[in-house]
């Protein structure tokens, strides 16, 4: 879980919505044609990823799913256009 260090300034479900969004984010990143070819492109966009909806629940006050999703995606890049052209600048990837 990539927010268990934070779990003292989150309630288990608010913590759960963080996962949450992390994972279905992840899961639409990973399948979008994102390049993710090593280990290193991997752990920064997951971090950048993870810092991106920490920055939502605690400066923004957000804890609903659909809108940390929707913040992490566009913080991102918005992952890649259509047709698998990828968004995200190369140094973030």
């Amino acid at each position: 879980m990539p927010f268990q260090q934070y779990a003292p300034f989150f309630k288990p479900e608010e913590l759960d919505t963080l996962t949450a969004a992390f994972d279905a984010t992840w899961q639409e990143l990973s399948t979008s044609g994102l390049d993710l070819s090593s280990e290193d492109k991997i752990a920064l966009v997951r971090r950048k990823l993870a810092q991106r909806i920490l920055v939502s629940a605690t400066a923004g006050g957000v804890r609903d799913l659909k809108t940390l999703k929707e913040q992490a995606m566009r913080s991102l890049g918005g992952g890649v256009r259509s047709g698998g052209e990828q968004t995200i600048p190369s140094e973030a990837a």
